[in-house]
């Protein structure tokens, strides 16, 4: 019974964090766009407009990617990046929080191309793993044999980890969605995939 509790506390408490910072950030940045909007229109008028800043901050995310999307804006937005990654402490927070947002783009899951199990950090102990392709070239002249490149995520935070190359016939690759593997990471293990279970497969078969 005392078991079952903490699974369900700590289950809980993995769904529940990630909502309420997200919704702390972003209450914080509605504060402070509809602190600075009343402020810049009490100029103009005596009116104070509630909810001003969720309006502000929603359009200024438009326009930033809108931006974001013809050559001058991208132009404008690497010479940004570029100031920012030159300040101290600020580069760090600066490339948390955009490798945080990477992590769970469309370009990740584009690089990430299936989740697999690889016995790391030596044999009988399992790690969850992104394939990330086929080794060529150099690496696997010298080895000579076929290698998989898989990338082995810190947890729980995995926009870093361990580059390993790996015989293909060494991997267990799961059928699961790239999305469910990145939970599985960020939650420590206790979010696990869905009930229907990872049909592990493996390599050979492939």
């Amino acid at each position: 019974m005392q078991r079952n509790l903490r699974n369900y506390f700590l289950t809980g408490l993995a769904v529940i964090l990630p909502a309420a910072a997200t919704i702390f950030v972003l209450w914080k940045i509605f504060g402070f766009v509809d602190g600075f909007a009343g402020r810049l229109l009490t100029h103009f008028t005596p009116y104070k407009i509630p909810g001003l800043g969720i309006v502000v901050t929603a359009a200024l995310i438009l326009f930033v990617g809108m931006l974001a999307t013809n050559v001058i804006g991208r132009r404008l937005l690497a010479f940004w990046e570029r100031v920012m990654l030159q300040i101290p402490l600020v580069n760090s927070i600066y490339r948390t929080a955009k490798e945080i947002v990477e992590t769970f783009g469309e370009n990740r899951k584009q690089v990430f191309r299936q989740v697999v199990l690889v016995q790391f950090p030596r044999p009988g102990s399992w790690a969850v793993g992104f394939l990330v392709g086929e080794a060529n070239g150099l690496i696997r002249d010298l080895v000579g044999r076929e290698l998989v490149k898989v990338l082995v995520p810190h947890v729980p935070v995995p926009m870093s980890g361990f580059l390993l190359f790996i015989p293909r016939e060494e991997v267990i690759f799961l059928n699961i969605p790239v999305e469910e593997g990145l939970r599985l990471v960020v939650s420590t293990g206790i979010i696990e995939p869905n009930s229907r279970g990872p049909e592990a497969q493996n390599a050979e078969k492939r």
